[in-house]
């Protein structure tokens, strides 16, 4: 039995396009009496390396930018709790003083510490820098109103920190995006590679033989697979599912529905879990999470993880159609 539902490359996952690259590339191999036009073999070939490497790159630097935005909201959090302390220095200082109106609004204002807090990373900064080069310019002016030296070093250092970890994170949002772009020419140069390699062996051995399974195709007669309980395909059992949606629930839960065929028992559902913000879409596993549920149907989802979630109607056994995948991330 093939590894694949249908024929249609352009909607397959990253990884079932790699499985289906490596199938046909070892079909190839194996049958050197199909002499596919050209230089479709080495292009395969090439292909075949080049995509791989280009998604293990993919995700490393997806990794890289995940580990520069976690280390951007640290040095945000760190610079946060700095300027709300240097506030409170400042404003400490007026009440203690007991300074006249006229001076301590001066204060506020040439430390910057007038009106709302900023809400925005760029406004931290301006701030940070703001008090740091006031408190030095006091300081040079031995105004008995500049604050302690070491904590407005610190004060520096962090603002410098976030300001750093920003441009960081920037570059790394730019090669991953580079790559992406990279990866996806290649993935459909492999589709139309692919597609090639198709019509040469239907052309040479019809639509329905079984050698398109070693190329990882799949014949027609195999293109709808019954499920696990076996039997016939219901009458009008090719109507399309409609209305299928998942939403999210009460926290960790997913609500799954779908309008299904009328005689239809209920839904199966089949899971698979990628990583949060990925568009990877992942192999729909071969084991549903229930063997038949009605619906609607609150599903657990992990926190964490994006999950995708494939849908049929199921009568007796039989599996209808399977619509999906669509996806849903827990909201923290």
């Amino acid at each position: 039995m093939s590894e694949f539902p249908n024929n249609d490359f352009r909607h397959d996952s990253n990884a079932e396009h790699m499985l289906r690259v490596n199938l046909c590339v070892d079909g190839m191999a194996a049958h050197p009496e199909v002499e596919f036009r050209g230089d479709l073999v080495l292009k395969m070939t090439t292909h075949r390396d080049d995509f791989e490497s280009l998604e293990n790159q993919h995700a490393a630097e997806w990794g890289d930018e995940q580990a520069a935005t976690a280390y951007t909201n640290l040095c945000e959090d760190a610079l946060a709790a700095k300027l709300s302390s240097a506030r409170y220095l400042i404003q400490s200082m007026i009440e203690e003083e007991e300074l006249v109106p006229v001076t301590a609004n001066e204060l506020r204002r040439d430390f910057g510490v007038e009106g709302s807090k900023p809400r925005d990373r760029d406004g931290m900064i301006a701030l940070g820098k703001k008090m740091v080069e006031t408190n030095a310019r006091l300081v040079t002016e031995l105004s008995p109103y500049a604050l302690p030296e070491a904590f407005f070093a610190d004060l520096e250092t962090k603002t410098g920190a976030l300001y750093d970890a920003i441009k960081s994170h920037e570059k790394e949002l730019n090669e991953r995006l580079t790559v992406g772009e990279a990866k996806q020419a290649e993935r459909d140069r492999g589709d139309v590679l692919l597609s090639n390699a198709f019509k040469w062996l239907v052309a040479l051995y019809g639509e329905d033989a079984n050698i398109l399974l070693e190329f990882g195709f799949t014949p027609k007669s195999q293109i709808w697979t019954p499920g696990s309980g076996g039997g016939e395909q219901p009458e009008n059992w090719d109507d399309p599912l409609t209305g299928f949606t998942v939403k999210e629930g009460p926290p960790g839960v997913a609500n799954v529905s779908a309008n299904v065929h009328e005689d239809a028992d209920g839904l199966r559902i089949y899971v698979a879990e990628g990583p949060l913000g990925d568009d990877a879409q992942p192999l729909k596993p071969p084991v549903p999470v229930e063997p038949q549920v009605p619906q609607p149907y609150f599903l657990p989802i992990s926190e964490g993880v994006r999950s995708w979630i494939w849908v049929c109607a199921v009568k007796d056994g039989v599996e209808g159609p399977i619509a999906g995948p669509v996806w849903v991330e827990p909201t923290l």
